[in-house]
């Protein structure tokens, strides 16, 4: 499951599919790499190819109308009918995923009764080809609004179906391809500001860009204490944690001075250190709870909290 693919992905419709009702199906399809339906289908899928399938369907649900008929055989006729061409694409446990049925596999009376399946050829994906999870959160609404429908099948639209097909093979938009490098050549600039600060003003920077992000600071800016510049606590979880903040620094540094010590204050949960320059190499640290920023990742950080205009008015 979640296999990198190198080569992107065609197909000539894309559908969504409700595993189960309340999917309660999701777990056994994605684990076995199968693409169950309900639709009673167990009953005629030994007719199956012959056009005698059709008929048992509208037999099956004579106490019907009409149009409901029809829309269970249209539903039905996709997945029996399918020859690896459908993009199929789900949603669970807050990711999209996607996949293929195998078209030398025809459908398949399912042991428990209920129903019917069909072989995927690679599995079920919840990735892009680049193996980005593809987490509904950075999904367009358009998109996952089809989580809501209330049938089993539906096709999408063309909008939508390309949308889909564009984010598993990680294609970018030409506004969005110039605006990550645009945000790129920023942050550069950033990087460059920050490091003609005055030790005070950065500090003053890094405390701004906490207390954005939700840190509600506890001590005064640059304190007395050598190792600790800020105290902070996340009001939400109660989480205490303090920031050593470091214009210029080395792995020695920040190995006798600053992690010793935090190895030895019991009553913070994080130790947070961030510096722009580091002498030598980049200060690294394998300690689970602390978390060194540099000035790349600090400069994002700037950018993401709305603080590019204090920074130019202190840097000028």
């Amino acid at each position: 499951m979640d296999a990198v693919k190198t080569t992107q992905i065609k197909a000539n419709c894309v559908r969504y599919i409700k595993l189960g009702r309340k999917g309660t199906w999701e777990s056994e399809c994605f684990e076995k790499g199968i693409i169950r339906l309900g639709f009673r289908s167990q009953e005629y899928v030994s007719l199956f190819p012959s056009n005698d399938w059709e008929k048992k369907i509208i037999s099956c649900y004579q106490d019907k109308n009409k149009g409901t008929i029809t829309n269970y055989l249209n539903q039905v006729r996709s997945f029996f009918l399918d020859d690896g061409q459908t993009l199929w694409i789900t949603f669970s446990k807050r990711k999209m995923w996607w996949a293929f049925v195998d078209p030398s596999q025809s459908p398949v009376k399912h042991s428990d009764g209920n129903g019917t399946y069909r072989k995927t050829l690679s599995g079920w994906q919840s990735k892009d080809i680049n193996g980005k999870l593809l987490d509904v959160s950075v999904l367009s609404g358009n998109l996952t609004k089809t989580a809501g429908f209330k049938g089993t099948i539906c096709e999408l639209g063309n909008e939508a179906g390309c949308y889909a097909l564009r984010r598993i093979n990680a294609i970018q938009t030409p506004s969005v391809e110039k605006a990550e490098k645009l945000c790129e050549e920023l942050c550069l600039i950033i990087v460059e500001m920050m490091r003609q600060l005055t030790p005070k003003d950065f500090e003053l920077l890094v405390d701004l860009v906490f207390t954005t992000s939700g840190w509600r600071r506890l001590s005064i800016v640059g304190g007395t204490e050598k190792t600790i510049d800020m105290e902070l606590v996340l009001p939400t979880t109660g989480e205490k944690a303090f920031i050593q903040v470091k214009t210029e620094t080395n792995q020695t540094e920040f190995d006798d001075e600053y992690l010793d010590t935090f190895q030895e204050m019991s009553q913070f949960g994080r130790m947070f250190f961030v510096y722009h320059t580091a002498k030598k190499s980049v200060i690294k640290c394998d300690e689970e709870k602390v978390t060194i920023i540099d000035a790349e990742q600090l400069a994002k950080m700037v950018l993401d909290a709305g603080l590019i205009s204090w920074l130019v008015e202190k840097a000028r």
